[in-house]
C-alpha cells in the first residue's frame, strides 16, 4: 500500500512514473510527425539492407562479447535460421518472432535466476 511506504519512495515512484509518461509521448509525438513529414522527404534507400543487417551484426557481437549467459541469442539465431529453412525468405521474420518470444518466454525464470547467480 501506498499509505505504509516512506514519502521519498512515493515521491520518486511519482517522478518514474512521469518520466515514463513523457518517454511514450515523445515517442508518439515523434512518430506522428515523421510519419507526417516523412512523405515530403524522398531519398534514395539503396544499399540500405545492408547497412542494417551490418549494424545488426556488429551490435550482437558485441553482446555476445560483453555476455555471460548466450540461451537468449542462440534461441535467436536458431530459431531464425530454422524459419528461414521453413518459411519463405521474404516472410519468415514474424514466425521466427512468435517462436523466439514463445521459448523466451518460457525459459524466462531459469534465466533470470541463473543472470543473479553469476
Amino acid at each position: 500500500m501506498v499509505f505504509n511506504l516512506p514519502i521519498s519512495l512515493v515521491i520518486y515512484n511519482h517522478f518514474l512514473f512521469f518520466i515514463t509518461l513523457l518517454n511514450h509521448c515523445y515517442w508518439v509525438l515523434g512518430s506522428a510527425l515523421g510519419s507526417i513529414f516523412g512523405s515530403f522527404i524522398t531519398f534514395s534507400t539503396e544499399g540500405i539492407e545492408f547497412v542494417m543487417t551490418a549494424l545488426f551484426v556488429v551490435i550482437f557481437m558485441e553482446q555476445w562479447k560483453k555476455g555471460k549467459q548466450y540461451q537468449s541469442a542462440l534461441i535467436g539465431v536458431g530459431f531464425s535460421s530454422i524459419s528461414l529453412f521453413v518459411f519463405d525468405p521474404s516472410s519468415f521474420i514474424i514466425p521466427a518472432m512468435i517462436l523466439i518470444l514463445a521459448v523466451l518466454t518460457l525459459i524466462r525464470k531459469p534465466v533470470q535466476k541463473a543472470e543473479v547467480t553469476t
